[in-house]
């Protein structure tokens, strides 16, 4: 009886044996035990927990110093700024005091009366607002005056206005031109010049703006009121035309719209003037 109970058992474990053979796999009596490898002692658990920390402190040491030079170099920059704020500033007023001469000659001093950016101190919100009304009513609604200044005698008389405008649709990005512009008794106003504060134009094209040959074409030009510049390609014919720069009609609107604008700036002062008089 044992021994027919064993060879059972047998011939079941052969069964099985030839049913794993037949999916092409032997049996593996190892397959369920772990490897040296995989088994961990308290030691080696204790070296993992420490190789972390020491990451986790590389890490935090690595945003330590560059929190240190972030901070180090923020102050580096504000003592640069500090020392060359006043240069910088200087070598601005002396540029607009040169281009300021340069379009009213006749002129003593001169007196800010208006800032776009609100530094001129007493009543420029109703200058602004007429300002912007009388621009966009001529079509110019991108160009902005950004300064007008009275050109005044060494007594105090007016002269005249010199006038900031700054137009967004050069080739090069923005240009700012400073207009001198001196009313007349008879109604009419004199464009004395104009002077480039901002011209970032494509080198030997829209560079030429500065050209005495297309830039002087602005100066003496006697204007009746209401009157502004325009640019043409065939020759200047009447005393409001200017000879655009040749293949650069972007750079010659541009320029044309800020003086425009400055004139329109000035018919606006003009008329404010007589109305105060009256």
């Amino acid at each position: 009886m044992s021994d027919t109970k064993n060879q059972t058992q047998d011939e079941r474990k052969e069964q099985n044996l030839s049913s794993v053979q037949a999916f092409g796999e032997e049996p593996d009596p190892s397959a369920n035990r772990r490897t040296s490898d995989e088994i961990y002692t308290g030691q080696q658990y204790k070296a993992s927990s420490k190789e972390a920390e020491k990451k986790k402190d590389s890490i935090a040491k690595d945003i330590s110093i560059l929190v240190v030079i972030t901070l180090v170099a923020g102050c580096l920059l504000g003592v640069a700024y500090g020392v060359t704020k006043n240069p910088i500033a200087a070598a601005q007023a002396a540029a607009k005091a040169k281009a300021q001469k340069a379009v009213m000659s006749g002129a003593d001093h001169f007196e800010p009366l208006y800032a776009s950016d609100n530094t001129v101190q007493g009543g420029t919100d109703s200058i602004s607002a007429q300002l912007v009304e009388a621009i966009q009513n001529t079509g110019l609604a991108t160009t902005q005056i950004k300064q007008i200044d009275t050109a005044e005698d060494k007594d105090g008389k007016l002269l005249g206005y010199v006038i900031t405008a700054d137009d967004p649709d050069g080739y090069g990005g923005n240009i700012e031109v400073m207009c001198g512009i001196t009313p007349n008794d008879d109604g009419t106003v004199t464009l004395e010049g104009i002077s480039f504060l901002t011209l970032k134009e494509t080198a030997g094209m829209g560079m030429r703006a500065k050209d005495p040959e297309f830039q002087d074409q602005f100066s003496g030009k006697k204007l009746d009121e209401g009157e502004l510049i325009i640019y043409t390609k065939s020759g200047a014919r009447q005393e409001n035309e200017i000879d655009a720069i040749s293949g650069c009609t972007i750079t010659t609107s541009a320029v044309t719209d800020d003086v425009n604008a400055a004139l329109v700036a000035a018919w606006q002062l003009v008329k404010d003037g007589k109305e105060a008089k009256g």
